[in-house]
């Protein structure tokens, strides 16, 4: 067909046909080009199963560039690397830290079913850190000896503490499809990968963290809590504005993301909000120490920063517990919505939608 629409052009331009002829077969071209490509992907969703969906995804979506385009100026990576650091992990000024009762209470010792749990709950294929060990390892160790993670992670607890070789993130440069200008920072996406028996200790505090969030997070809050989805987010919402029409009302809606909201997040005030919370202090400062003294080194793939280099707030974007310290550390936001005007606040992560009803 596109030999003939070509030929069709041709007799077009040479008068040797009019253009409601070329028009048609053009037409014609074009539909098949959009039927071929309807039936090819409809073939290829229904071939997809789980292991081969990001494969599909990754497909479909535009390709960004190969490597890091000039950056505010920047053209080598160690400069573009510090232009990236400036913007995701700024060094600003910050209080003291936050320090709770020096108190075990509320502790209990680490069992090896929170372990294993916690162990069943890391992705078998998730990417590992600077230690370069998958999940396979600990969950073999774990069979074997279950007494030695599970000791680690009661030491890490107990004391409070992470040790510091576990908190160093090696952190991917990614460009984001289809952004119009990679020579701003935003245009990049941050991937933290992180030490996977960090992830084994971090699983095992967000079970013992959940049990507290009651205290704390809203009840329109959505995301990271079981139970609670993204569908049911939309369905509240499309419920009030409903019953407000219903009730001869106007509902204006404003939707908001906090833009880059893990790297945002204050130490000191989540401390305080955890506290008021009633969190035991163990687990309080336990997250202090795990969010603290934490270093980056950053890479694209074809180039890397030569050392770790430290950032002193924000939280990591792979960490099992990232979406649930971010709950917590915007709960005050939801709790106090109705002293703005807003009848509604429903949050999912950083996305948020304000609800106001009104007779006009």
């Amino acid at each position: 067909m596109h030999r003939i629409k070509n030929t069709t052009f041709q007799d077009f331009r040479a008068g040797r046909t009019d253009k409601h002829t070329y028009n048609r077969i053009r037409n014609a071209y074009l539909r098949a080009i959009r039927k071929a490509t309807h039936e090819h992907w409809n073939t290829v969703v229904e071939n997809t199963n789980p292991s081969s969906l990001w494969q599909t995804i990754r497909k479909a979506l535009p390709k960004p560039p190969a490597s890091l385009a000039t950056i505010n100026g920047a053209t080598n990576f160690d400069d573009k690397a510090q232009v990236l650091r400036q913007a995701f992990f700024p060094n600003n000024s910050l209080p003291p830290q936050y320090q709770p009762p020096d108190s075990l209470e509320g502790f209990h010792l680490v069992i090896q079913e929170e372990v294993l749990k916690a162990l069943e709950a890391i992705p078998p294929n998730s990417a590992p850190g600077d230690d370069t060990l998958p999940p396979s390892i600990w969950i073999r160790l774990h069979k074997i000896r279950p007494e030695v993670l599970t000791n680690m992670t009661d030491w890490s607890l107990r004391s409070r503490t992470l040790p510091t070789i576990l908190k160093r993130v090696l952190t991917i440069v990614i460009p984001k499809p289809g952004k119009p200008d990679y020579s701003v920072p935003r245009a990049h996406r941050m991937i933290s990968l992180l030490p996977t028996l960090s992830k084994t200790i971090e699983h095992v505090a967000l079970a013992r963290m959940t049990v507290f969030a009651p205290n704390c997070l809203s009840p329109l809050q959505f995301a990271c809590r079981k139970g609670y989805s993204p569908l049911d987010a939309m369905h509240l919402i499309l419920e009030k504005v409903y019953k407000a029409s219903n009730d001869k009302l106007y509902s204006s809606a404003l939707f908001l993301d906090v833009q880059s909201d893990f790297d945002k997040v204050l130490h000191q005030r989540l401390a305080e909000i955890m506290t008021n919370s009633k969190f035991p202090p163990y687990l309080v400062d336990w997250v202090q120490s795990y969010l603290s003294d934490r270093s980056v080194q950053m890479t694209d793939g074809s180039a890397s920063e030569p050392s770790f280099t430290p950032i002193q707030v924000g939280i990591p974007q792979g960490s099992p517990l990232s979406s649930f310290i971010f709950n917590l550390y915007s709960s005050p936001l939801c709790h106090n919505h109705q002293k703005v005007g807003v009848d509604l606040m429903v949050s999912y992560d950083d996305d948020y939608c304000l609800l106001a009803i009104s007779v006009s």
